[in-house]
């Protein structure tokens, strides 16, 4: 079985690689792999970046079944990140969250749940009824919560009208679902749940609720992580992914696949042609030194430090060479300010290609020599001879 998924991947990463230019990915649009024709949209990206290597019509807005709940569940999380509602809190269901209909905790009205018990329905399962509740205790109302939802999805840069706290009539693109994917992988509420595959809550009167995840992956992927999945008759089956392995992660999505097998079955070979055909090279970060001793005219000191003005994280495909370029003066003169810019690096491909440029920041301020200081320096040099 493995050396059969090993060939697919790599029959997979083949056939990308002749779509995909030289140098950096640039998120193009391509031909849907064979192995996936059945979808109606897919993407696989690099998740911290957000940079597409493989899409088919992932532009399209279109039904998504029940991922139209992941603005809400979205809003909800950071919510709860952000302190609006503690997890250990009381929450007291309301009449319109137990009417909640598709996937469910199976709450009842008036019952009293913590929120953690919530969060894990909502995480594990899209359970609207568990969204909702959580939605009125966190925003005061479902409303609040839905406003900020939109709220959320227009800072993505999502172009969707969310009008619905469930999105009954959303519709989502593969883009827009790789942008909510991204934003709840980065909420600790929502990461807190996400990898579970099978679990259960306990309402108070007794009763037991299992829950169980329909992401295959979570079992069948090594490093998944989430996200979620859908389905509806008209959507197809639905779903986003997102697996770690080795410092990388990947996050795809698939929508209307014919079946829960495909659904699955595309998504691990895109997410598995993405670790055989990609790497991330973390070439500099942000504040890192890249020269420990740069000349300085007109100072006490003989020479300052020189960082890394940002990150230079790019996604390459495996076996890309690179080199640095160095912009730089032979010397620096003092005054310098720290965080003042004196140079460049660029960061170059085997075939002269820019991949990205740093700038080079002072890494401390070097005030001007003054006389004294030029006086004190004499006095030494005849001292020592």
């Amino acid at each position: 079985m493995q050396k059969q998924a090993l060939a697919r991947a790599m029959a997979l990463a083949l056939a990308l690689l002749m779509l995909l230019p030289c140098g950096l990915a640039q998120g193009i649009e391509t031909s849907m792999p064979a192995n996936i024709a059945g979808a109606k949209a897919a993407v696989l990206a690099e998740q911290a970046g957000g940079q597409a290597v493989a899409a088919y019509k992932a532009e399209e807005r279109m039904e998504v079944g029940g991922l139209t709940r992941l603005p809400a569940l979205l809003a909800v999380c950071e919510g709860i990140d952000q302190g609006l509602l503690q997890p250990s809190a009381s929450v007291t269901v309301s009449e319109a969250a137990a009417r909640i209909k598709g996937p469910t905790a199976f709450l009842s009205a008036y019952e009293v749940i913590d929120a953690a018990s919530l969060l894990k329905a909502a995480v594990m399962i899209l359970a609207g009824d568990a969204i909702y509740a959580l939605a009125e205790a966190a925003y005061g109302s479902a409303t609040a919560c839905t406003q900020r939802a939109q709220a959320r999805l227009s800072e993505l840069g999502v172009e969707a009208d969310y009008t619905e706290l469930m999105g009954m009539d959303t519709r989502l693109s593969a883009n827009d679902l790789m942008a909510l994917g991204r934003a709840l992988m980065q909420s600790p509420a929502f990461t807190a749940y996400s990898s579970l595959f099978y679990d259960g809550i306990n309402h108070v009167d007794g009763r037991a609720t299992e829950l169980a995840s329909s992401n295959r992956l979570l079992k069948t992927s090594v490093g998944c992580k989430g996200v979620a999945t859908g389905s509806s008759a008209s959507a197809g089956y639905c779903g986003v992914f997102s697996v770690t392995r080795g410092g990388a992660a990947w996050i795809c999505v698939v929508i209307g696949a014919p079946n829960a097998s495909s659904r699955s079955e595309a998504a691990s070979d895109l997410i598995d042609y993405g670790f055989a055909a990609y790497e991330v090279k973390a070439l500099a970060r942000a504040e890192q030194v890249l020269i420990e001793s740069m000349p300085v005219l007109g100072a006490r000191r003989s020479s300052v430090a020189l960082v890394a003005g940002q990150d230079a994280v790019l996604l390459l495909p495996k076996g890309t060479g690179h080199e640095a370029q160095w912009e730089l003066p032979e010397n620096l003169t003092a005054p310098l300010e720290a965080g003042e810019a004196v140079g460049l690096v660029r960061y170059m491909d085997d075939a002269g290609e820019e991949l990205c440029s740093v700038e080079l920041l002072v890494a401390e301020a070097v005030p001007q020599a003054k006389v004294a200081d030029y006086a004190a320096l004499v006095l030494v040099c005849w001292v020592h001879g």
